[in-house]
């Protein structure tokens, strides 16, 4: 992409917002905001970055929620040329924050404070060189983007993505909808709720309270068409009953991703929401989303990839070849193959008709005897059973069977642990093989998901 098409692609986005004028862009817990007034707050936020000397190349990190201020920064740091390192406010812990910071090579923090105000802290990046793909990728005029992974399963890796590759990626289909902000701008999923709304004339609802009520609330308030949501927070939904607590009959699309959906969830969705239509997206912080096709509502089959974005399947597991691919990590080795080839680590099964199922991650099988279980499998019967709120299965390792079934419960209501873990296993053996029921059950002391709403050991 030549330092001319950056350009245009970054100039675009503030000129479509102006074109679109009075119609509303954002609206929440920040109040409303037209297209017009966030070009204008977004043309501000560029008089700002003049008066603290940032220039095109530098790498900043804004740290709050998607309200409009925070949008409009972003915007502006991407139409000057600069590196966005998007933070959440909680997450990570303000300890881990700063070598989060030397890794991206910031020289500002911009936080947005509850009180409206936000304040600008310069740092000194490290005194280390440049990694060579910053250098490369602001030498070339390109805004960027940098991403940190959870850290849940080891270090925090630092994904580095063109912008205007990004949001070339992001085509606008259908009428313009209402749409809750469920990921945060730290989350390549948030990332693209955002910019795929706002490109296609849409309206933002922001809720920074991510809980069953306060998304229930938003959704009655601003009359949210949209709900983009992990299966994990889906099921809260569903058991929290906050859904017959409030009028959610302005939804009309559920869209799903991060983590497999168990079926148990999806049907009971299904039947509570029966006009609501349900998608699967698929996308990785390496990739950036994927264009999907669920095969019908109640399906968790799929089409994955087209405009761009190519698929294969290598010994039953998913690659992927993406036009916006990040252009590697700046804290450890590229995972593409020479042809540019992304291993998902994904399990997948292929239909006759060539959709896919995504089973979870390979290394998330467990091998009990030479037998394959899924995780996903087990938790579906599991989740089936009475007063199961939550489950988490995964694999320990034998020495007279390799690997051995076990789960990790979170319950509805308190009841006596081993009564549950020996009803359970119970359960299990009405409805599956032996390899498959739990030899090991045991209760979780709280909530079996992360601040980004995934299960804990889930899929990315």
């Amino acid at each position: 992409m030549t330092t001319g098409a950056v350009r245009s692609t970054m100039d675009q986005l503030l000129a479509d917002l102006r074109e679109r004028g009075d119609a509303e862009a954002m609206a929440g817990h920040d109040g409303s905001i037209t297209y017009a007034g966030l070009a204008e707050r977004t043309t501000g936020w560029l008089s700002e970055l003049d008066k603290i000397g940032m220039a095109a190349g530098d790498v900043v990190a804004i740290v709050g929620n998607a309200a409009p201020d925070v949008v409009a920064l972003f915007m502006a740091l991407a139409i000057r040329g600069g590196v966005v390192v998007p933070l959440a406010p909680t997450d990570p812990p303000r300890e881990q924050r700063a070598s989060r910071l030397a890794t991206a090579h910031a020289g500002r923090v911009i936080e947005f404070h509850d009180t409206g105000e936000w304040t600008v802290q310069e740092i000194t990046p490290p005194d280390a060189p440049r990694p060579g793909l910053l250098a490369g990728l602001t030498g070339a005029g390109e805004a960027g983007l940098l991403l940190f992974s959870s850290g849940s399963t080891g270090e925090s890796k630092a994904a580095l993505l063109s912008l205007p590759r990004l949001f070339g990626g992001l085509h606008a289909g259908g009428r313009p909808r209402r749409t809750l902000q469920f990921m945060a701008l730290d989350h390549i999923g948030g990332v693209n709720t955002l910019f795929r709304t706002l490109i296609g004339g849409g309206t933002v609802v922001t809720e920074p309270r991510r809980t069953p009520k306060t998304a229930a609330e938003a959704i009655e308030r601003h009359r949210v068409q949209v709900l983009p949501t992990t299966p994990t927070f889906l099921n809260m939904l569903l058991l929290s009953g906050a859904y017959r607590e409030h009028d959610l009959t302005s939804l009309e699309l559920i869209t799903y991703g991060t983590e497999p959906m168990r079926e148990v969830t999806l049907a009971h969705a299904a039947e509570v929401f029966p006009g609501v239509r349900f998608k699967q997206t698929y996308g990785l912080t390496e990739t950036g989303i994927l264009p999907t096709r669920s095969v019908s509502s109640d399906s968790l089959l799929m089409d994955v990839g087209g405009h761009g974005f190519d698929t294969r399947i290598r010994d039953g597991v998913l690659w992927i070849k993406s036009p916006s691919a990040m252009l590697g990590y700046l804290n450890a080795p590229s995972p593409f193959d020479e042809d540019g080839w992304l291993d998902t680590g994904d399990a997948v099964e292929v239909a006759a008709d060539g959709s896919l199922r995504v089973l979870g991650r390979l290394s998330a099988l467990i091998n009990v005897g030479g037998e394959k279980v899924s995780p996903a499998e087990v938790e579906n019967v599991l989740l089936r059973a009475p007063n199961v709120k939550d489950v988490v299965v995964s694999g320990r390792a034998n020495a007279v069977t390799g690997a051995i079934v076990v789960a990790i419960v979170e319950p509805v209501a308190d009841e006596d642990r081993k009564a549950l873990a020996r009803r359970l296993r119970q359960f299990c053996s009405a409805a599956l093989p032996p390899h498959k029921v739990p030899a090991v059950i045991t209760v979780s002391d709280g909530p079996l998901h992360g601040e980004r709403f995934k299960r804990m050991g889930g899929t990315r």
